[in-house]
């Protein structure tokens, strides 16, 4: 993939090593080309670096789709699997980072709202997200999903949820003192994703 309007990063590199080593070996040739061709015909979304970053993730879960499928495993077992690989990603060191953020926060809850504030620009013109403050804490809702639409020009939407299940890495790994909740999300027919942090 030489042609990328961005340079690929060191994690770029490792999310499609990640991918192609869950792949049997004899399927992971036609991985690399069909990443690469996806990747081709997606130039135009690709306005930010954030942006073609979604869209390697999706192409990388897109294709490990395929290739499971054609491998023999039947629709659950291929989404299973990717799903496996989606969450498994940097798993580890994602959630030690996020550890470690929280605890050199001298307020988590204060430090999560600034970060959630500006997200709109750190998820690229792929996404439309809005912050708002409640009475007793904030909100985040997803009005435009990437990946939704990504999944939709190539007929892969029912690999959505799996994208949902990703954010379990820092779901999971917010403190106490900092009550979440995720009422709707896309995948689930919503409108939009909201996400509701409020402090205990």
């Amino acid at each position: 993939m030489h042609d990328l309007a961005f340079p690929m990063t060191a994690a770029d590199r490792s999310m499609l090593r990640h991918f192609r080593n869950s792949l049997p070996k004899h399927q992971r040739t036609q991985f690399d080309a069909s990443v690469a061709n996806l990747m081709e015909t997606e130039t135009r979304f690709a306005v930010d670096r954030p942006s073609q970053q979604h869209i390697l993730m999706g192409s990388c879960a897109v294709c490990a789709y395929h290739q499971w499928r054609a491998y023999g495993l039947d629709e659950t077992a291929a989404k299973t699997a990717v799903g496996r690989s989606i969450t498994t990603f940097s798993n580890g060191v994602s959630r030690l980072l996020i550890w470690l953020w929280y605890r050199l926060s001298k307020d988590p809850f204060e430090a999560t709202r600034r970060y959630t504030a500006q997200i709109n620009q750190t998820y690229g013109a792929m996404f439309d997200i809005a912050f708002s403050e409640l009475e007793d804490g904030f909100v985040s809702v997803v009005k435009v999903c990437g990946y939704k639409a990504f999944l939709a020009r190539h007929d892969a939407e029912h690999l959505l949820d799996l994208f949902c299940e990703w954010d379990r890495v820092w779901i999971d790994s917010i403190p106490k003192g900092i009550r979440f909740s995720r009422p709707s999300t896309i995948a689930q027919g919503a409108g939009s994703c909201r996400f509701e942090f409020r402090r205990e």
